[in-house]
């Protein structure tokens, strides 16, 4: 069994898209927007929605994330209150590097440091 997390935005998904591959130097395997999406009977996407991503598929070292906007009447709630932590486990200078880029735009909660359980451990909000 494998646990992949989904991560889902109110519209800022292909922006996340492209820190996180710049962040961890990595691409997507899949994309696709809402207005791509097959037709539905009886139901129409809103034009604002049309360049939302619908899902897409991270590639993680030998492994993979999806992300995706939330759809029509969907919507998240306060976003302080809507969390998922993603513990990046590889060498001290890719920690470095993808901790430094998504700080940019982001918040650093904790500064990286070594503790009692990792080499390299902090908390950045992106």
């Amino acid at each position: 069994m494998k646990i992949r997390p989904y991560l889902t935005f109110d519209g800022q998904c292909s922006e996340a898209i492209e820190l996180y591959k710049k962040a961890f130097r990595t691409d997507t395997i899949q994309i696709l927007k809402f207005g791509e999406a097959p037709a539905v009977p009886g139901f129409q996407i809103p034009d604002e929605y049309r360049e939302r991503i619908l899902q897409c598929t991270m590639q993680f070292g030998d492994d993979f994330i999806r992300l995706s906007d939330c759809g029509p009447g969907g919507q998240l709630n306060d976003p302080e209150s809507e969390r998922i932590s993603l513990a990046v486990e590889t060498g001290i200078d890719e920690v470095k590097y993808a901790f430094a880029v998504l700080a940019e735009q982001g918040r650093i909660g904790i500064p990286l440091a070594e503790t009692f359980y990792s080499p390299c451990a902090g908390v950045v909000f992106d």
